[in-house]
């Protein structure tokens, strides 16, 4: 029997060519998804919350990617409790676009708290 031929690289190839902007655009996407998932599968309540706002921000950094194609991406739902109430009042009265929203404020120091590292 013949000695397998080792692999120059890993398997899937995208691992060198990360700066390719195909490969960055398919990081994201799973990342979007898994952030799409992570939300789908929360218990509703504050976590419910931080996983949208963390789905969110995955969107937006694929959009950010995606440049012309950004259109055909359908928008996100607001679930009840993602914004604050100055933010639905806005979006009602359409001065707010929800792709650019950024999180209410106790949510986005929850967020920030979770992102950052621990202390030693």
């Amino acid at each position: 029997m013949a000695e397998p031929t080792p692999f120059p690289r890993p398997w899937h190839g995208a691992s060198d060519r990360g700066s390719e902007p195909a490969v960055a655009a398919l990081r994201a996407k799973r990342a979007e998804v898994e952030a799409l998932m992570a939300w789908q599968h929360t218990r509703p309540g504050e976590a419910k919350t931080l996983a949208w706002w963390r789905l969110h921000g995955a969107r937006q950094a694929r959009l950010a990617l995606l440049r012309e194609e950004a259109h055909r991406l359908p928008p996100l739902p607001a679930p009840d409790g993602a914004l604050s109430g100055w933010q639905k009042l806005r979006l009602r009265f359409g001065l707010l676009r929800l792709e650019t929203a950024q999180p209410p404020g106790r949510i986005a120091r929850l967020l920030r708290e979770e992102a950052a590292p621990p202390d030693r």
